[in-house]
């Protein structure tokens, strides 16, 4: 009767070299696996933005709005390097801030994202403040804002609307800072109350195969390296449905703030 549970020693040896397998495989899944998934979706956005703007160019290459649609390509491409070379030297990279033009920057964005807003028949209400300058990490808040208006792009219906906002403003908890607070909103379909605190989590995500669930989570990391806070707020109330995505960046981070989201 045992002799059925013995184990032969060329077995018990490909046992420990299968356990020797899995160990090497979950701590690669938990350090380079969230590494690489990261590096994936980032690249993901401007190589989408990009095939886009090259099937543009078929038609319009030789035109003024084709040698735009090649200059935005080329532009992307340069976004592509950015993020892979900050993503594999992120331990040694300086705090490469820059003072810039905060509205000028998410209003750079939507023109950019104008002809898939069209073709959906997506209306964009649009609002700045005229005093936006802060001193912020420009690549990484233009892909925060990219994602936050993908995700409602995703989310609308056909001929749905899209607010973007950016304000001055002070800080609603905490010692007030002033800063700046860029707002995006829809009328989209909305996030379910039971999964309003997951979303900023890294891999959680409602959009099936087509999601990586890693967007919000950037999103929530960089406003956190800003010293900034972040609010959510969403309805599925039926004749009352959206998600608002409210972001305060503080004009002073040396009192940065410990808080990502509330």
């Amino acid at each position: 009767m045992h002799a059925k549970n013995r184990v032969s020693p060329g077995e018990g040896e490909n046992r420990d070299v299968e356990r020797r397998r899995r160990d090497r495989r979950f701590a690669m899944s938990s350090q380079e696996g969230k590494l690489v998934a990261t590096l994936a979706h980032e690249i993901n956005n401007p190589l989408d933005s990009l095939q886009n703007l090259l099937y543009l160019t078929k038609e319009e290459a030789l035109t003024d709005k084709g040698r735009e649609y090649l200059q935005m390509a080329g532009e992307e491409v340069r976004r592509v390097s950015q993020i892979t070379y900050s993503a594999l030297h992120a331990s040694d990279a300086p705090d490469d801030t820059t003072n810039t033009n905060v509205p000028r920057l998410l209003r750079s964005v939507i023109d950019f994202y104008n002809v898939r807003f069209e073709t959906r028949g997506i209306s964009v209400n649009s609002r700045y403040c005229t005093d936006g300058d802060l001193a912020v990490h420009a690549g990484p808040l233009r892909q925060v804002f990219s994602n936050l208006l993908l995700n409602a792009v995703d989310s609308v219906p056909m001929g749905g609307r899209l607010y973007a906002r950016v304000t001055t403003a002070h800080e609603w908890t905490g010692s007030q800072r002033q800063g700046l607070r860029v707002t995006i909103a829809d009328n989209g379909a909305g996030i379910a109350p039971e999964n309003l605190h997951k979303i900023l989590e890294p891999f959680f995500t409602t959009k099936g195969s087509r999601g990586t669930g890693l967007g919000l989570s950037l999103v929530k990391d960089v406003v956190r390296e800003h010293g900034g806070t972040l609010r959510v707020r969403s309805s599925t109330k039926p004749g009352h449905t959206g998600s608002i995505f409210a972001i305060f960046l503080p004009a002073d981070r040396t009192e940065s703030s410990a808080r990502a989201a509330d």
